[in-house]
């Protein structure tokens, strides 16, 4: 019984196989009710006599019994553990067992993904019942693609593969025009077919091209098959491209790349086993990548669809660079390919004998054309200088424009006679093929049509909503627009330029004085000429839209006159985000300038001890922090903690922009008449959890948290001066005299110290530069020097008082 649900219904296996040994020589004699016959999946719906399309099986598929579970069950079967590869070069035994080239076929399965042939198809992916469905049509379509031969499509058309490629046209060559029956102008092509390409015919695009052989269990890209047009040599062999000797045929290749600015694709033919071990590339490799792994560069060198005079090779291993006009996916209609490539092999015949024509136009001779009289080159020229700048251009660069203008005018007298004479006889003049003229549409009506509507009462709405109506209003506009540019083009809130470098706590008093100073301005003096100004304006206007001197709450909120208040509220806003924008940006380059030096800094980094004086880290401008670097019990460091520079850097940030949201909006300072319950509103301003904010901060952070790292590493290069430092003048003294010292002794300790006081003096200096911090060391290398100094005055004095009690004793 066939199966409703569409499943081919087939007998079992061993039943077929026990009918056929029983009636081996009876083949005739076998009943009708023993014969099954082929099902088609889906097709009985779609076709025409279904019957007449399928053949009866009469023996059951031949069946490959699976024997390694009888492995388990006989005793003398090897295990694989009795087999000993230790010491054994496996990959080298395997690479000695290599046989060379194969000559099974590579599975399509095996190289392509099957979606890369199927048709792009525009129906529904769930179909009603008795419907043709979505995968019997894509499939139909993908057999029909696959028989049809696009050689022949195109010879259909009366396209010679040979001729699609422009080639070198011999000198000797003798073109025989006006044949009988055959082309009048069978002029060979000299202009790349690709230029002509008419893109309306692609149905995907680059992109969703090679999405198309994205494997999503293997993350790689395979590629798609396709087929395309390549000369026909060796890979190896140097030929030139436009050689009239050169073939070029439809090869069958494996499509891998597309380079959007040269608008070419990367392609291997199909017969050549080296082009198997590069199928396939990492989804997420760029192109640049794949450029760099598979040497594009030098690829591209040796394209398909280079140059027209220079000589190639074939490609590296077999690869091209082709355009799309030489390629046909098999995805992709052959018939609608076939009309593509025809279109364009008709377009540049076509402006090829256009060329042609214009050329013959170009080398006809002027002399006794005429030219234009004087009175119309007078009138063209007064036609040009109705300018006041054209009026001044003088008579030398007039002339050879007018030159220009005659030859022009005796090339179109020349057109018209060329016309006029090949359409006189068309069949002598066969060859020649005339521009096409555009007709120009002649316009119904001089005027532009436009629907019929009342501009009176338009406009009258306009005027009804619009605040540009009255005078004073746009005055107060200007007034208010004039202050909002003064505090954005003159105001800051930080300091953005700082010219010398001061410490720490005096950079935070600026910052500090700079915001408040700013901040001040704007809830004073700013508000204060905004209502000033605004108010002056309105003074006079009286009843109406602009009554500054209404009291009623409820007419205030629907005149015009709180529409322009909130117009100036929003221009104010507006000033302080532009006004919070300029500062900080400002202020944070000011930062990260003065750091630029040491923003690649890591940590971990040493200062080298031999070289405290000479600083390569120095900022293009001034530094800014002084600093004063010691040595205590601690160690070496600053007078200034680390933490205290990024804590006053972002807090002087952070103020700045919480200073501009305390300022009060001007509504109920000119609205004086009408009370205004609760807090005074303030204006909107920049919050310190936007994005942009946020940036900037991190931005101040690193570049503060990077400078300390050079900051440190210095200040640890001095660790050797600690034990100078923190030695004890009488303690040294004491331990000196403990034994015995001869007057020897004492000199070359005192040597000594002289000779290490020079050299501290020599290798520390007065100050340094290192990044946006200015190191005063100066006192510390006087510290040091006068602690040396101080030694030798103690060891001068313990021999002195050493040598006076020798003599008291003598």
């Amino acid at each position: 019984m066939p199966q409703e649900n569409g499943y081919r219904s087939t007998p079992s296996s061993s039943h077929l196989r026990n009918n056929v040994s029983q009636n081996d020589n009876e083949t005739d004699k076998i009943s009708t009710n023993r014969e099954v016959r082929e099902r088609g999946y889906y097709s009985e719906l779609a076709t025409i006599n279904p019957d007449s399309k399928f053949e009866v099986a009469r023996q059951a598929p031949i069946a490959h019994d699976d024997v390694l579970r009888q492995t388990f069950r006989l005793s003398n079967t090897a295990r694989a553990s009795v087999f000993d590869l230790q010491g054994i070069d496996v990959a080298q035994l395997l690479a000695n067992s290599r046989q060379g080239e194969v000559t099974t076929e590579f599975k399509r399965s095996d190289v392509y993904l099957e979606k890369t042939i199927e048709p792009k198809v525009f129906m529904p992916f769930y179909t009603a019942p008795y419907t043709l469905p979505r995968k019997v049509e894509i499939e139909r379509r993908k057999r029909l693609y696959l028989s049809l031969d696009l050689p022949t499509l195109l010879k259909e058309r009366n396209i010679d593969t040979n001729k699609l490629m422009p080639k070198h046209i011999p000198a000797d060559k003798i073109v025989t025009l006006n044949i009988p029956n055959e082309d009048p102008a069978p002029f060979d092509p000299f202009l790349p077919l690709h230029y002509f390409d008419d893109t309306d015919y692609e149905i995907w695009t680059p992109e969703s091209w090679l999405a198309l052989g994205h494997d999503s269990i293997t993350g790689l890209n395979k590629p798609l098959p396709g087929i395309a047009l390549l000369p026909d040599v060796p890979a190896s062999e140097i030929y030139d491209i436009k050689d009239s000797n050169l073939h070029f045929n439809w090869r069958n290749v494996s499509i891998h790349d597309y380079d959007p600015e040269k608008q070419l694709w990367l392609v291997t033919t199909d017969d050549r086993e080296h082009n198997v071990f590069d199928m396939y590339r990492p989804a997420k490799q760029s192109r640049k990548q794949t450029e760099a792994i598979e040497g594009k560069r030098q690829t591209s060198e040796n394209s398909v669809a280079n140059g027209p005079s220079s000589h190639h090779s074939s490609g590296s291993h077999g690869r091209y660079w082709v355009p799309r006009i030489q390629l046909h996916f098999l995805a992709e209609d052959p018939r609608i390919f076939a009309d593509r490539v025809a279109k364009a092999y008709r377009d540049r015949k076509r402006i090829e004998a256009e060329l042609r024509s214009a050329l013959f136009i170009d080398c006809m001779p002027i002399d006794g054309i005429g030219k234009l009289d004087d009175e119309r080159i007078k009138r063209m020229i007064e036609l040009t200088k109705t300018s006041a700048i054209s009026k001044t251009v003088k008579d030398e660069y007039v002339t050879p424009i007018v030159e220009e203008v005659n030859l022009d005018y005796a090339r179109t007298m020349n057109s018209m006679i060329f016309e006029e004479v090949t359409q006189s006889d068309p069949i002598s003049f066969a060859f020649i093929t005339l521009p096409i003229k555009q007709r120009r549409i002649i316009p119904r009506t001089g005027c532009v049509d436009i629907p019929e509507y009342s501009f009176n009462e338009v406009f009258n709405q306009f005027k009804f909503i619009s605040l540009l109506t009255s005078k004073p209003a746009i005055d107060a506009l200007k007034l208010v627009r004039t202050e909002c540019d003064y505090v954005i083009n003159n105001l800051s809130l930080l300091q953005k330029t700082i010219p010398k470098h001061v410490k720490l706590d005096e950079f935070e008093s600026m910052q500090f004085n700079q915001t408040s100073t700013t901040h001040m301005y704007l809830t004073d003096t700013w508000k204060n000429n905004l209502r000033q100004g605004i108010k002056t304006k309105f003074i006079d206007v009286g009843r109406g839209w602009y009554n500054i001197n209404e009291s009623d709450f409820h007419i205030y909120q629907v005149s015009k006159l709180k529409k322009f208040i909130e117009r100036v509220k929003f221009m104010m806003q507006d000033t302080l985000r532009f006004l919070v924008q300029d500062s900080c940006q400002n202020y944070v380059r000011m930062i990260t300038d003065a750091c630029s030096p040491v923003l690649n800094m890591k940590e971990g980094f040493k200062w080298p001890q031999n070289d405290l004086i000479n600083s390569p880290y120095k900022p293009p401008k001034n530094p800014l922090f002084h600093l004063d670097i010691i040595i205590d019990q601690v160690g070496p460091r600053y007078v200034t903690s680390y933490e205290s520079f990024s804590n006053t850097i972002l807090g002087a940030f952070d103020r700045a922009i919480t200073q501009t949201q305390a300022i009060p909006q001007i509504e109920k300072d000119i609205m004086e008449n009408i009370f205004w319950g609760g807090e005074m509103l303030k204006l909107e301003s920049v919050a310190l959890q936007e994005n942009k904010v946020i940036e900037w901060r991190e931005t101040l952070q690193k570049a503060v948290q990077a400078s300390l790292i050079p900051l440190k590493a210095y200040a640890e290069a001095y660790e050797s001066y600690v034990p100078l430092m923190n030695l004890n003048t009488d303690h040294y003294i004491k331990d000196f005299e403990k034994t015995e010292k001869s007057i020897e002794e004492y000199r070359n300790e005192i040597l000594m110290h002289v000779r290490e006081k020079d050299k501290l003096e020599k290798n520390i200096p007065v100050s340094i530069v290192i990044g946006p911090y200015y190191i005063f060391a100066q006192k510390l290398r006087e510290a040091l020097s006068n602690k040396r100094k101080l030694l030798i005055e103690a060891l001068l004095l313990s021999q002195t008082r050493k040598a006076r009690t020798k003599t008291e004793e003598v």
